[in-house]
């Protein structure tokens, strides 16, 4: 399917009027210790993270020479960065729009959603993580006792202030088959959020040598569960339109705690850093690489490029030689055979 194509749909025209989108980590901080967590493998302790004053002057300045409007946070956990509150002002007054990726915790305190909405009331998005509708089976796979109760008590926070809010969860092959996915989106329904959205699993980061992918069968199920307009796989797909990787069709892309740039948060590969370069500039080598070429020419767009065995061959030439991730992009590895 063409790109014209599939910014034909309404639900992806809607998200193509609201803007494009850089996701960034404000903070690798959690008060989580998730299993499936993808993002913990940036941390560096010889390394300072982005200052407050260069995500506002090498990003948040930088958007509009791009053409994004959607700035997502990220973590970690985004909500425990010292000045989390200042940076949404500032992007509120640079006119962008802000997204929040959250487990909920803070958002637990009315208070604390309250100041959100009032320095931005125009918020894109709040995504609530929820791994089950069983507190307990939460908590496990949280790393943490209390945290199913906070993160529902957020999302009750944001629907009594009228901000929107979804949960975000992921598929995985325990909830398919023991309900209790379906037991979420249920849950969802009755805590009134916008929509759910589904995450398939990944083989990155905690999860990197797991062979976690849904089998055909289970992709299969799975999607017969997606509802129209509330049950998303990502951020478009919900059984009446195509699934659309926002990396792939150049929608969205990640800069990391330490500056780099990468296709996306579980793409381990940088491009340049915004410490070194123009934001810009290394945006527009990132998309005419040999990598994004390959990738949207050859492997399977109904899946992650870490779960694809051509993709993953490639990618782990340039991990070896790298002393952490991300990687630095070799254009030499998807030129040759």
């Amino acid at each position: 399917m063409q790109l014209e194509e599939i910014e034909s749909y309404q639900g992806i025209k809607k998200f193509a009027e609201i803007g494009k989108g850089i996701m960034i980590t404000l903070t690798l901080a959690c008060d989580c210790f998730c299993k499936h967590c993808g993002i913990q493998i940036y941390k560096r302790k010889n390394k300072q993270p982005l200052s407050t004053t260069e995500l506002k002057e090498r990003i948040i300045d930088k958007m509009d020479d791009i053409g994004f409007k959607v700035l997502l946070l990220f973590g970690g956990e985004p909500t425990l960065h010292r000045d989390f509150f200042e940076l949404v002002r500032y992007a509120t007054k640079k006119g962008l729009y802000i997204h929040i990726d959250t487990n909920g915790h803070k958002m637990s305190d009315l208070d604390f959603v309250k100041k959100i909405k009032d320095l931005n009331p125009k918020l894109t998005f709040i995504l609530v993580s929820l791994d089950s509708a069983d507190p307990k089976v939460h908590d496990r796979f949280r790393g943490m006792k209390g945290s199913w109760e906070k993160a529902v008590q957020s999302i009750k926070n944001c629907v009594a202030l009228d901000i929107p809010v979804g949960i975000s969860t992921v598929v995985s092959k325990q909830n398919l088959k023991n309900g209790d996915y379906k037991r979420i989106i249920q849950l969802g329904k009755d805590l009134g959020v916008k929509r759910v959205r589904s995450i398939t699993p990944i083989m990155i980061g905690r999860w990197h040598q797991q062979d976690v992918k849904l089998s055909p069968e289970e992709m299969k199920e799975f999607f017969s569960l997606l509802e129209p307009n509330f049950v998303f796989w990502e951020q478009f797909c919900d059984g009446t339109v195509p699934f659309v990787c926002s990396s792939i069709v150049r929608w969205y892309f990640f800069v990391s705690p330490y500056g780099d740039v990468q296709p996306c948060c579980y793409i381990p590969l940088s491009f340049g850093n915004v410490r070194n370069e123009e934001l810009k500039k290394i945006v527009e080598r990132m998309w005419a690489s040999s990598y994004f070429k390959i990738e949207r020419a050859n492997i399977n767009k109904c899946d992650c490029p870490m779960n694809d065995p051509y993709v993953r061959d490639r990618l782990m030439k340039m991990f070896k030689r790298s002393q952490g991730y991300p990687a630095e992009y070799d254009e030499n590895i998807f030129n040759s055979e």
